[in-house]
């Protein structure tokens, strides 16, 4: 994939999350078809790989949940889900060799209001420990469903310095004295 090809990919994985969230994950959720983390999950899954199937063909790319292949290997972090570049002419045994590159990780929490914020901040450390440690250089999103009254906030300060332009929050939160959750996007 030349330089030229990765921006496009990127620019369009990008989109194509945004999208989902603001659109998708907020009908999901206003239709109560996400009951706690593993559903919204698997609604991000699917809806970017019904967005994104042509992209993944063209490209030899692929979304993977729980992902323990490549830089995370060993390390006992598994990124919630990642988009890989694969290389389908190496000989393997196992399909997680063949990833060359990540293109993408998504952590994501779904907590109601009585859970601690500092749940939420821990998925933040996470991010900070792929970018820092593990020297993870792709484009990470931290998708949160706070069932609490919150002002539209970032998660992070501008002052972490490790998350800019590189971490984009997807947050949503009920608004202040209402029962209406509001999606919204935060890129640092």
């Amino acid at each position: 994939m030349t330089t030229t090809e990765k921006e496009y990919v990127l620019k369009q994985i990008d989109d194509a999350i945004r999208y989902v969230w603001m659109n998708d994950i907020a009908s999901d959720y206003e239709s109560r078809w996400l009951l706690k983390e593993d559903t919204l999950k698997n609604a991000m899954y699917h809806y970017l790989r019904m967005k994104l199937s042509n992209l993944l063909e063209k490209y030899d790319l692929r979304i993977f949940t729980e992902f323990t292949d490549d830089k995370f290997s060993g390390t006992g972090y598994r990124p919630d889900i990642v988009i890989a570049r694969m290389d389908f002419e190496t000989s393997c045994n196992y399909w997680g060799k063949a990833v060359t590159e990540c293109l993408c990780i998504l952590e994501l929490k779904y907590k109601n209001g009585s859970v601690s914020p500092n749940i939420i901040y821990s998925d933040y450390k996470k991010l900070q420990h792929y970018c820092e440690i593990l020297h993870v250089e792709c484009p990470m999103y931290m998708a949160t469903i706070w069932e609490h009254e919150d002002d539209e906030t970032s998660w992070l300060s501008d002052d972490d310095i490790w998350a800019k332009n590189r971490v984009t929050e997807l947050n949503a939160s009920y608004e202040r004295g209402t029962e209406t959750m509001r999606f919204y996007i935060k890129k640092h």
